[in-house]
């Protein structure tokens, strides 16, 4: 079970202390906690698209997270009938599932991520190289979704519809200065990607402004944020924030966001080893 809620044009202030930030743990299986400073030289994204994309039902850990998520993107793309010319995912890491359902909708898509080795898996996915991640059970799962069973000829279509896999850094004014993409997007994805490179309060909102500003007025923003204490990469332990719930809902706020929808899925069983999170949110909201 979930909560949906909306929230149209809130005017609520949001309070947040200069200089204050959030704690964070620096101690992995290796006796130590890895942070998003450690990206670069020790996440593995094989060992990440295994644990956590192999079953389209998601990891044991995860609570059902990531058929949460596909089911919202099923909604917004296919139900709701987002649609345009040019949509852009921030921080796809090694991923192209937010695209399954996109892919009907827009004629360009642009996937992106700070790290060389997660844009370098995507792309052996788009070529077919001997050895890319299998992407078909969760295909599978989306069409299933919409009532059919091309698997193929959707595969198809999200390779024509991806046109590139580029640099981005979410804590850079211009998230993808030095890509040849200048006019704003019909639409900005990014799932979890802030909460897992922002210590601060300050930080975050800041990069959610700077990731908004690809958006153009009246475009739509589609968030999944994930506050976790941890989650596991191969035998790396990498730290993150839990940012609560009401910041999280107020944040978009102060990125120029209105029409927020919210909807939610709870972690209620234990605290995991592998994923440890309290709940999962999606945020889906308009550019002024």
């Amino acid at each position: 079970m979930y909560l949906v809620r909306s929230v149209l044009n809130r005017s609520r202030n949001i309070q947040i202390s200069v200089g204050g930030s959030l704690k964070t743990r620096t101690m992995s299986m290796e006796g130590r906690y890895y942070t998003a400073a450690d990206y670069h030289d020790h996440f593995n994204p094989n060992a990440y698209l295994n644990t956590y994309y192999s079953d389209p039902d998601g990891h044991p850990d995860d609570a059902g997270i990531l058929p949460f998520i596909m089911e919202q993107l099923h909604k917004l793309f296919y139900k709701e009938g987002v649609s345009g010319d040019r949509l852009i995912d921030i921080g796809s890491g090694p991923c192209v599932y937010s695209f399954v359902s996109a892919c009907n909708n827009f004629k360009e898509i642009i996937a992106s991520d700070y790290i060389e080795v997660n844009r370098k898996a995507t792309r052996q996915w788009l070529n077919k190289e001997p050895g890319c991640f299998n992407w078909k059970p969760i295909i599978e799962r989306v069409c299933s979704l919409e009532g059919h069973s091309n698997i193929e000829e959707r595969e198809k279509k999200m390779r024509e519809a991806i046109k590139d896999v580029i640099h981005c850094d979410v804590h850079q004014s211009n998230p993808i200065a030095g890509s040849p993409y200048k006019d704003p997007f019909d639409c900005v994805l990014t799932l979890c990607c802030l909460e897992s490179v922002s210590t601060t309060k300050e930080s975050y909102i800041q990069a959610l402004q700077n990731v908004t500003s690809l958006l153009k007025s009246g475009g739509t923003f589609f968030q999944f944020v994930q506050p976790f204490r941890s989650y596991t990469v191969g035998d790396k332990k990498f730290a993150g924030v839990l940012f609560d719930q009401r910041f999280l809902e107020d944040a978009p706020l102060q990125a120029n966001l209105t029409d927020m929808t919210f909807a939610i899925k709870r972690n209620t069983g234990d605290r995991a080893s592998t994923l440890d999170f309290e709940f999962g949110m999606t945020i889906v909201a308009k550019k002024i």
